[in-house]
């Protein structure tokens, strides 16, 4: 499945970094794995929006917007790996089950649904807003500041959507009594 499949060395990190007792506990709610879902697709959509406000509030005040915007778009990055450990969404990883799997190709299947369908609409609104702009001879900032959001909102959706689809939908995970007993 993986061109450069992790050896026995790096799955064995991979397996302690993500079944870390302290981990799992801290992750076994599915409403702290929502909140994370939530706050991830909160600063996903500022990062979008401070590039447009970035694109089209001058020159003056564009430095402060785009710098906002580099700085979301690395928490929108930061949040989506913490949400793909959550759910043990972790490329070359294997120590997951056969339920595990199922439940990860049914999220990976919608997700590229989901990126498909948001690809679509970007394609529609570059080739309306492509033409809207040819016709009213308006700057190409507006264009940008319309497209380049749409392109991080579909980036990070694609990366992320199947992690946060299974983070928002499987119910508490319920912790072994060996697991207390490490901490």
């Amino acid at each position: 499945m993986f061109a450069n499949k992790p050896g026995s060395r790096q799955q064995e990190r991979l397996r302690a970094y993500i079944e870390n007792p302290r981990r799992r506990r801290f992750w076994a709610a599915r409403s702290r794995r929502r909140l994370t879902v939530a706050v991830f697709a909160l600063v996903t959509v500022l990062a979008a929006a401070s590039f447009a406000v970035g694109l089209t509030g001058g020159a003056s005040g564009s430095l402060v917007p785009l710098t906002l915007y580099g700085l979301l778009l690395v928490g929108s990055a930061l949040l989506a790996t913490h949400v793909n450990v959550a759910v043990r969404w972790v490329a070359g990883y294997e120590g997951l089950d056969e339920f595990q799997r199922a439940e990860m190709d049914h999220a990976a299947r919608l997700g590229h649904n989901v990126t498909t369908v948001l690809l679509m609409v970007l394609l529609v609104v570059g080739g309306v807003f492509g033409s809207w702009v040819s016709d009213l001879e308006l700057g190409a900032r507006i264009l940008m500041a319309v497209l380049v959001p749409l392109v991080v909102l579909t980036t990070m959706c694609h990366a992320a959507f199947p992690a946060c689809y299974l983070a928002w939908t499987r119910p508490d995970e319920v912790l072994d009594d060996a697991d207390d007993e490490d901490a």
